[in-house]
This record gives C-alpha cells, structure tokens and sequence, in this order.
C-alpha cells in the first residue's frame, strides 16, 4: 500500500477524532483548492470566501466520509467535489454568465472579427463564459494539471467521456476566442 494514502488515511481518522488535527488537512489542500479556485474567479475576496465554505464544509462532513473505494473516490477527490459544487453555487447564485458573454461579444466587436492580443484576463473571461461543467474541466486539467484519469474520477466519468468532452470544449473555446459569435450558446 502506498504510504502517502496510509498516512493520510491516518490523518483524516485523526481529524474526524480530534479537531484540532484539521489544521494539517486544511495546510495539506489549502494551496491545491485557493489554485483551483484563482482561475475560476476572478475576485480575490470572493475567492477567499468560496475556499473557506469549502473547508467549512469539509470540516463539517468529515465524519461522513468513508474509506469505502479509494481507488474510486479519494479524499482529493471528495474535497474536489466539494469545491466543485461551491464554486458552481457561487455562479449559480450571482448568474454571472450573461454580464461575461456581453463583455466579450463587446471586447470582439471593438478587436474586430478576431481577438489579436489575447491575454490572461481575457481567456479567464472566455473561460467564465463556458457553461459551469466545462470551466470544471479546463481548471482541472491545465491548471490543476490532473490526468484524465483523475477528473473521470472527480467527475464521476469514463476516462474516455473526459477526453472527448474536453475536446469539444478546447474547440468552443478556440471558436468563441476567435470570434465565431454565430453559436449564441457558448
């Protein structure tokens, strides 16, 4: 058995006993949620408040967790999880998609047909504009840098289900970057 998985298997039976050994969970997987979450919002005081629902909320289900398939749900998956719904609630809640896609379709329609000087604000912006499950996918795989294997995982997926969708959302992506606008539906 891999002895990073036993000790953090020991850890979390630790912090479900003691709470005061939440601290090293919550320094173990703050750095790889707050990065998760850099590249979807773009506020640094939303963000902090998102990360710290998440571990409020991990906290809080800790005991619920179970050891059942760690092959199938880690702990970093289960936490990921969490993040996931938090982050898709914040947008559900503050339905900040619409506000996005009108930004861009004006940035494009200033640029002309195509976007020539892309830079980072504007791929955040494409990418925020992107349904919740796609911008899911793109923040797990390029700047989380999981294998598809880890986001089928995350995702509850086939590996091969991933790979496909992510293709199709890379391309949507490129197309809406280089102004194909005729798609109303990005």
């Amino acid at each position: 058995m891999d002895m990073k998985k036993v000790s953090e298997k020991k850890l979390i039976l630790k912090a479900k006993k003691d709470i005061s050994a939440f601290g090293e969970i919550y320094e173990k997987y703050f750095p790889k949620i707050n990065n998760f979450l850099y590249h979807r919002v773009k506020d640094d005081a939303t963000k902090n408040e998102i990360v710290s629902n998440i571990f409020f909320k991990m906290m809080n289900n800790l005991p619920k967790y179970r050891f059942v398939n760690e092959q199938k749900c880690s702990f970093s998956s289960w936490l990921f999880r969490i993040a996931i719904n938090e982050t898709n609630q914040y947008f559900r809640s503050e339905k900040r998609n619409q506000v996005i896609r009108d930004m861009l379709r004006e940035k494009i329609n200033n640029a002309g047909d195509k976007l020539i000087d892309l830079d980072y604000d504007s791929l955040k912006e494409a990418i925020q504009a992107l349904p919740l499950y796609e911008q899911n996918l793109i923040s797990l795989r390029f700047f989380e840098k999981m294998k598809y294997k880890e986001i089928a995982e995350i995702l509850k997926q086939k590996e091969g289900t991933i790979k496909v969708q992510m293709h199709r959302t890379l391309e949507k992506l490129r197309d809406f970057l280089q102004g194909d606008l005729s798609n109303e539906k990005i």
